[in-house]
């Protein structure tokens, strides 16, 4: 499966100056406004992603070749946790009920 929307979402606004535009969320809340055709594709994306990479390892390495220059913070239940929560957010914004 390709994941433009996931791509989009770390190339573009999860990157080494993503706090030009603010915090993570913010970012994240930028990408719905500004991509609303991606967004509703987010939580679909993730969903697979998850399915596909089951290990924190290798779905580090995949995150990072989107072109992501971040990574969860502790609290954030890793990888995992965080790509999680970033799909649930983006779901709530584009009216989805659930992100799997």
């Amino acid at each position: 499966m390709q994941t433009p929307a996931l791509r989009q979402l770390m190339s573009a606004y999860l990157h080494q100056d993503y706090d030009l535009i603010g915090d993570v969320w913010e970012n994240v809340d930028a990408f719905v406004t500004e991509s609303p055709d991606l967004a509703v594709l987010l939580p679909g994306e993730v969903a697979w992603t998850l399915a596909n990479y089951p290990d924190e390892a290798e779905l580090e390495r995949f995150v990072d070749t989107l072109g992501c220059q971040l990574g969860p913070l502790d609290d954030e239940g890793g990888y995992r946790g965080w790509l999680t929560e970033i799909a649930r957010r983006v779901a709530a914004a584009t009216g989805q009920t659930n992100s799997n």
